[in-house]
């Protein structure tokens, strides 16, 4: 990757974190105009490019709006995700944005693990990651439990899992190409998922199961999420040109 191609992503990720900020201090609120693109470019230092992609960005996650004839104003100052992007395989960051406390990992044989059994080949060895994917106070608001082919990926567990995104960690080894299916479902949590999340086991949550395939058709992860039904918003974002 060019050094030019490393600055601009960061650039992106400085003016969206930069805006974001103005979001949760209260300096921007709902309905509020943001900084033009000339103004950010100028502020930044940069071309239209790296200020469109975290424009782009802030949109998918429901925080912004972009309306012909008003330009990008503020649409919401709480934690949402774009349902398009959960249902593919981000390389580019986090599904949800926030970083993760590491429950548990275990390396065991996938006929044995009720996610793998029907996925891979008797016998592989895979990787079971459980964590929970934590909102900007601390809040628990996603269980994630994943399962990953060892075979393909054998050092995976060996990496900083409170910042993973493991889409993003497959195409840095080479796995690209990634195929994404998923099924949502509503669900009832078993004791220790209710727990962590501090819910009741009565209550309804919706459940997203994904699977991986690289682009030659092998599996590669199964990953379930569960998600707290009131402090996490899924939505369809139409993203206006």
């Amino acid at each position: 990757m060019s050094t030019l191609t490393l600055m601009a992503r960061a650039k992106h990720v400085e003016i969206r974190e930069w805006i974001e900020h103005q979001i949760q201090s209260g300096r921007l609120s709902i309905g509020d105009r943001l900084p033009s693109e000339r103004e950010l470019m100028e502020r930044f230092a940069v071309s239209r490019n790296p200020v469109q992609t975290a424009m782009s960005k802030l949109v998918e996650a429901g925080l912004v709006q972009r309306r012909r004839g008003s330009g990008t104003i503020v649409a919401s100052t709480g934690l949402r995700s774009s349902l398009l992007r959960l249902l593919h395989a981000s390389t580019d960051g986090p599904e949800v944005e926030g970083i993760h406390r590491v429950v548990s990992t275990r390396v065991v044989a996938a006929d044995s693990h009720p996610l793998a059994a029907d996925l891979f080949v008797t016998g592989t060895p895979v990787a079971e990651m459980v964590r929970i994917k934590l909102d900007r106070t601390g809040a628990a608001i996603v269980v994630e439990r994943c399962v990953v082919d060892l075979t393909l990926v054998p050092d995976i567990l060996n990496q900083d899992l409170a910042v993973l995104t493991t889409a993003a960690y497959y195409s840095s080894h080479g796995i690209d190409q990634l195929h994404a299916s998923s099924v949502l479902s509503a669900a009832h949590l078993a004791a220790d998922d209710a727990k962590q999340l501090e819910l009741d086991t009565t209550t309804p949550v919706v459940r997203q199961l994904r699977t991986l395939h690289t682009g030659n058709g092998l599996p590669i992860e199964r990953l379930e999420l569960l998600f707290h039904p009131t402090k996490l918003t899924l939505e369809v974002t139409q993203i206006e040109h």
